[in-house]
């Protein structure tokens, strides 16, 4: 099997996930054009629900990958198909359980969080996800195993595809009918995606060939690869729908705090369809490369720490580390400064939410963080120690929204605060696991303060650009969009004039992995 690095794995995937975010664009602004924020509302109240019960069986792909990885370099490769049968079963039964669950208790999770009750068809709607996404992720985490990070890419798209087609379709069929139709058929996407997705990456499996032997060599019993599996993706499970829990509690807390603020109950729903249907979506679009990164990070950090290569774990571990500060810094200060034209270009004219969207923006530096640190710790089998961060970050979180959301004069902003210092505490936390752990000491220069300081000139150079364009056009699309690729290349071009990156370790880094 060719040797892929860190970077090329980010960059396929990165890749990937900048076409499903730009493709996401096709489902998010019609879809809010045609029911708006309080249609938009009713559909991301449902959302967090279903991330929740995903979250539940979230550790089981990154398991795969790990365990995967680590026979691959051993040579157990029999053992890589019983692992892969086994997930496939587990998988199958956590994700029909939670399908089930949305279905046969949709009225009653209404009820219980006092939800409009047009958000019935959004639950309906969303409600057969969980089974294909937990399937589909038993693939996906099998072939990032083998660091072959194109199945997944792939997949990603066509999951896009299909849930704008299907999504976007839906809602303006039913839109007649009423917005809580609307919003289930944008729900529904989600599904058909999900499915077809799945559809792809099963024939791609049984149609694709390699040079393993999966007939030779001794292999351990079922259940002491499910007992295995369990084992690592329990902590990480935990750890996940800990951090989905968070978007739940901003679910079943905002609405209820704003209301108890003097709000009603139209403009709560639309106000929390600001911060999540605006303010989230923009800071997601990052955050796909770093997930990217994160998913990259876990098989390679496993598979040097087996074989005990201090070198190339402390390689991989410089490499995370500086592809996240890469991306973390220029991306939350373009969010902070352009915040208000940014949203204005994205939602054509409806900026409401660009607070919210500069309080999030500087927790993307310790989401991306939080991200990376946590895969290293989990490369490591460490798993239990992002989950205590997680517990920590989200106690956190609730106190924060809960005192802050119910002062009118911050509202919605209490949310966004609570998020903040939530990741900056888990952030802080998880640097310190992996360092102990670990034993490695980060080059700070390379990997955190040279990109600070060329993020800091660049964003000084894109206001600037930004005031002198839009003085001379008037035209707040053109000065965002031209402001932009201006940061983009100053930005790329002062990472070359202080060393961080060079080319020669880009083809490098390319071409070999330790």
């Amino acid at each position: 099997m060719p040797k892929k690095s860190i970077i090329k794995g980010t960059i396929i995937l990165g890749l990937a996930g900048f076409i499903v975010k730009v493709l996401g664009v096709f489902f998010r602004l019609p879809i809010i054009y045609m029911i708006g924020e309080e249609g938009i509302g009713l559909y991301q109240l449902t959302y967090p629900v279903y991330t929740f019960l995903l979250a539940l069986a979230g550790g089981i792909p990154i398991a795969i990958s790990k365990m995967v990885s680590e026979r691959v370099v051993l040579s157990k490769f029999k053992e890589c198909r019983r692992i892969y049968r086994a997930s496939l079963v587990l998988m199958f039964l956590l994700g029909g359980f939670s399908s089930m669950f949305l279905i046969f208790f949709a009225d009653d999770i209404i009820n219980y969080f006092s939800w409009s009750r047009e958000s019935y068809y959004s639950i309906l709607g969303i409600s057969l996800a969980p089974l294909f996404t937990c399937i589909l992720s038993v693939y996906r985490g099998y072939f990032q195993g083998l660091q072959n990070m194109t199945p997944t890419a792939v997949s990603q798209i066509i999951e896009q595809i299909g849930r704008v087609l299907a999504g976007v379709g839906l809602t303006y069929i039913l839109l007649p009918y009423g917005i809580g139709l609307a919003a289930g058929g944008a729900a529904f996407g989600a599904t058909f995606g999900a499915f077809i997705s799945l559809l792809f990456l099963i024939i791609l499996f049984y149609k694709s060939k390699d040079n393993f032997n999966y007939n030779s060599g001794s292999v351990q019993s079922y259940g002491r690869i499910i007992k295995e599996l369990v084992f690592i993706a329990l902590p990480i499970s935990l750890g996940q729908t800990v951090s989905s829990f968070m978007a739940l509690v901003d679910s079943l807390t905002v609405p209820k705090l704003l209301k108890m603020a003097g709000y009603t109950d139209s403009i709560a729903t639309a106000l929390y369809g600001q911060l999540t249907g605006k303010a989230h979506v923009l800071i997601s679009v990052p955050l796909t490369l770093s997930v990217a990164l994160a998913q990259s990070t876990v098989p390679a950090i496993s598979e040097v720490y087996v074989v005990n290569n201090r070198n190339g774990l402390k390689k991989n571990i410089d490499m995370s580390f500086k592809l996240a500060s890469i991306l973390a810094f220029p991306s939350a200060a373009g969010l902070y400064a352009l915040a208000r034209p940014i949203l204005s270009f994205v939602f054509q004219g409806m900026d409401d939410g660009w607070q919210l969207l500069q309080i999030l923006s500087v927790s993307i530096i310790f989401i991306i963080f939080t991200q990376v640190s946590s895969s290293i710790i989990n490369g490591i089998g460490k798993t239990m120690l992002p989950l205590i961060s997680m517990l920590i970050g989200s106690f956190i979180k609730i106190i924060i929204s809960i005192k802050l959301i119910s002062i009118p004069s911050i509202n919605i902003k209490g949310a966004a605060y609570g998020t903040l210092a939530s990741y900056i505490i888990i952030a802080i936390i998880n640097f310190y696991f992996m360092c102990k752990y670990t034993n490695i000491k980060l080059d700070l220069y390379k990997t955190i303060i040279s990109p600070i300081v060329c993020s800091v000139v660049m964003i000084f150079i894109v206001v600037v650009a930004y005031t002198r364009l839009y003085e001379y056009t008037l035209s707040i699309n053109i000065s965002t969009i031209m402001s932009i690729l201006i940061g983009g290349i100053v930005y790329i071009a002062l990472l070359f004039i202080t060393g961080t990156i060079s080319i020669m370790d880009t083809f490098k880094m390319l071409k070999i992995k330790r």
